[in-house]
Parts: C-alpha cells; structure tokens; sequence
C-alpha cells in the first residue's frame, strides 16, 4: 500500500517540474513563478573563492528571505563585483528552493615593497589580503615602487613596468612564470628575472615585449639544458631572433 499511495505524489511533483520548466522560458512565464512561495529561496552557497571568506560573501549579497530562485539577480552580483577581491560574480539556480553564487577571485601576481610587502594584481592593483594568515608563493617586484594617494594601486614608475613585462610572460606561459623567484628592470632595456633552485638556469633576461615565440623558445632551452645536465647562469632572450646561453663557471 505504502508504494502504491506514494505514486500520486511522485507524479504530481514530476507535473510541477515539467510545467514549471516550461513556464520558466517565457518571460511572463518566470514573472508568474516568482509568486509561487514554494520557489523561495532556502539555501545560498558560495563556490570560487580562496582569499574571501564564503560567509562575507553572503552578507554582502544580502539575499533577503521571500525572494524567489527564479528572479533576476543583477543586482546582487552588482554588489559583489565591488569587493576588491572579486572580478566576476554570477549567481544561479541550483535547485528549485536553491541559489549557488559563482564568483571569480581577483589573483595576484606578485609581491611588491611599499615598503611593507603588498600582494598585487597584474595591473597593479593592491590586493587587500592579510599576508600572515596566507600562504602565497609570488615572485617579488625588486624595484622601488610607490603607491597611489588612496593606497589602491602602484602609481607609474620603473615597478608597474617591469610587472607589465612579467604578466605578459606569465599569461603566455603560467608554468614559467610560475618558477620566477624576483624580477626587476634591466639596465637599459627589458627585465632581469631571477628563477628558482630547481631550474636549470638561475637567470632569464627577457626584452620589453614578450611574444608567444620567445616563450616557446626559452622553455626549449630550459628543456635542453635540463636533458643534458648543464647548470647555466642566464639565458640572455633581448637579441632579435638568438637565444644565448652563458654557462656557470665552475
């Protein structure tokens, strides 16, 4: 009996979920949804985040009780592109009670002296990260830098240029960058890049604009020095076309 009274109920909600869906893709569809009570959200959870706390992120969404999942959200992921550790935020369904906020975390890139260390963005924005309580491995920007009036950013000076020359390395290839010990500018032109201990050079000197081919390049020849157990002290990638190789004196 148990099985056989449960059948109404099973297909009554199954009716609820195939209507509601076809209602849902019409515009008047959905606005006549979000007066059925049953849709009000219950639940709200928070996906993507590292540095921000999930729990700050619902109270600055402030996702009052009687709204429904099926009402236009703009305005909350307006809100939450404001904190300074979010570019991206998206909020969705999940489920027909159930709302899930997807958010995309502003990253650093590297560590710069103000003189106190600051985590930054590649476009020299100051990340407002509590630096003692994390555990980042960033390379570090060697030349002096100041910041804005408001602290927000790193004004315009030698330290924003070589960070330009970094992330363009460090998008092109995110596992080179990713061994980049320090970096600075190179007297004259370019930039100074220290890597770390397990590479098999301790340094790249790189020119003003990096491009998808000098970065093939280098990592053949981080490739080849690493097959034929040769320990070099820079690899010199400035001139037009040559990469040069200069060995560590013994």
């Amino acid at each position: 009996m148990k099985g056989r009274s449960a059948l109404p109920w099973v297909a009554f909600l199954t009716g609820m979920v195939i209507v509601a869906g076809g209602i849902a893709g019409t515009h008047w569809g959905r606005r006549l949804l979000t007066r059925v009570d049953y849709f009000d959200v219950r639940r709200v959870e928070v996906v993507g985040t590292r540095w921000v706390a999930p729990d700050a992120l619902l109270e600055l969404a402030a996702i009052r009780g009687g709204r429904s999942v099926w009402e236009d959200y703009t305005d909350v992921e307006m809100r939450l592109v404001e904190h300074p550790l979010i570019d991206e935020a998206q909020v969705r369904r999940a489920g027909w009670r159930s709302l899930r906020i997807v958010v995309r975390e502003t990253e650093p890139v590297a560590f710069v002296g103000v003189p106190e260390l600051r985590a930054v963005h590649g476009d020299g924005t100051v990340i407002p990260l509590d630096l003692a309580g994390t555990e980042l491995d960033l390379p570090l920007i060697t030349e002096e830098a100041s910041l804005a009036e408001d602290s927000s950013r790193v004004v315009a000076g030698p330290a924003l240029e070589a960070l330009e020359i970094f992330v363009s390395l460090n998008e092109l290839d995110p596992g080179l960058g990713g061994v980049v010990s320090d970096f600075g500018l190179a007297q004259g032109a370019g930039l100074w890049v220290n890597l770390v201990a397990s590479q098999p050079a301790r340094r790249l000197a790189l020119p003003d604009r990096v491009d998808e081919r000098l970065v093939r390049r280098i990592r053949a020849t981080l490739d080849d020095l690493r097959r034929r157990g040769i320990a070099a002290d820079l690899i010199e990638a400035r001139f037009a076309g040559i990469i040069v190789v200069r060995r560590e004196r013994l």
